[in-house]
């Protein structure tokens, strides 16, 4: 019959999508980036090294949040009209994959030097990590309290979160050497480190992948959306409802609802009160197409249709 749609646009400045907070964390964790490799190599601690490779993610991942806080502002084009939120999912799964790599050889390394470990000059790296610890502690509580409201922040937040924990490991490398005197201890906890990085690398990969894929994004309830359509009384049907993230943040969603009248006007009345119930509930770009009667259902292709409510009457039954 027709179609609406709808959506809230919500102005992004930089203080709103935190640059300003992100450019000082990136500054910060780049020197913290340098004194680690320079340190790591001129003590002799591959936990310093592997921690250092979790902070170039760290940096990366600044950088990456920094260019989607422009990237993603930026408004629809001709060429791209849903506008280019995905870039975002697109450089995680590439990032995700650096992170592993990364990982492999930081154990490669840790295997060698557990079978020959060489002196490690625990003073060093006790400082160093202390260092770490506290830039990349301090740099994630800093974001996350002050914008939380970006998803994109909260993520990179969540990035210098579990380097802080690698920071936390080689400080207790360094400790446990200079208590101990024992050189491989290095070394394990590196793989500790290595692990670390690959669990963090495995969950970023999955929600790149399933923003990508068009999961329904978490938290949402196709089932509540539904019963939220069909609960006006207006709508008779509610059919070939899909709900995907245009970027990992935007909500959007598409659906057939067959209406109580052949009126147009009316129908476009309620496509409007429908629009403002949806919103509520989150979802932010809302597309409804409304019938006077239901549609010719798809050919069978051995798949159940998603959010689907058969209210019990049709037009076509009055």
């Amino acid at each position: 019959m027709s179609s609406s749609s709808t959506h809230h646009g919500h102005a992004d400045t930089g203080s709103g999508s935190g640059r300003g907070a992100l450019t000082v964390a990136l500054v910060a964790n780049a020197v913290l980036l340098v004194a680690q490799v320079v340190g790591g190599l001129a003590f002799g601690s591959l936990s310093l090294l592997a921690d250092s490779v979790h902070q170039a993610s760290d940096v990366a991942s600044l950088v990456l949040a920094l260019v989607i806080a422009v990237v993603v502002a930026r408004p629809p084009s001709a060429r791209y009209t849903f506008g280019l939120g995905r870039a975002d999912a697109l450089g995680a799964l590439g990032h995700a994959a650096l992170l592993v790599l990364g990982a492999l050889v930081v154990v490669a390394e840790a295997v060698r030097r557990l079978g020959s470990p060489p002196e490690v000059e625990a003073g060093g790296v006790i400082v160093l990590a202390l260092v770490g610890l506290v830039v990349n502690a301090g740099s994630a509580l800093w974001l996350h309290r002050g914008h939380r409201h970006s998803l994109n922040v909260r993520g990179a937040a969540l990035h210098l979160a579990a380097d802080a924990l690698g920071s936390l490991v080689a400080l207790v490398a360094g400790v446990a050497v200079a208590l101990t005197g024992v050189d491989r201890v290095d070394a394990a906890l590196a793989v500790v480190i290595a692990v670390v990085i690959v669990v963090s690398a495995v969950v970023l990969a999955r929600a790149a992948a399933h923003v990508l894929l068009d999961g329904v994004p978490p938290g949402v309830s196709i089932e509540d959306l539904t019963a939220a359509i069909a609960a006006d009384p207006d709508v008779l049907d509610v059919h070939h409802l899909h709900v995907r993230s245009l970027d990992g943040r935007t909500l959007s969603l598409t659906a057939h609802a067959v209406v109580d009248t052949d009126d147009l006007h009316r129908a476009q009345l309620v496509t409007e009160r429908l629009a403002e119930v949806l919103q509520g509930e989150g979802i932010e770009h809302v597309t409804l197409q409304v019938e006077c009667h239901a549609c010719t259902p798809p050919a069978d292709t051995g798949r159940a249709e998603a959010g689907s409510a058969d209210l019990g009457t049709g037009v076509n039954d009055r």
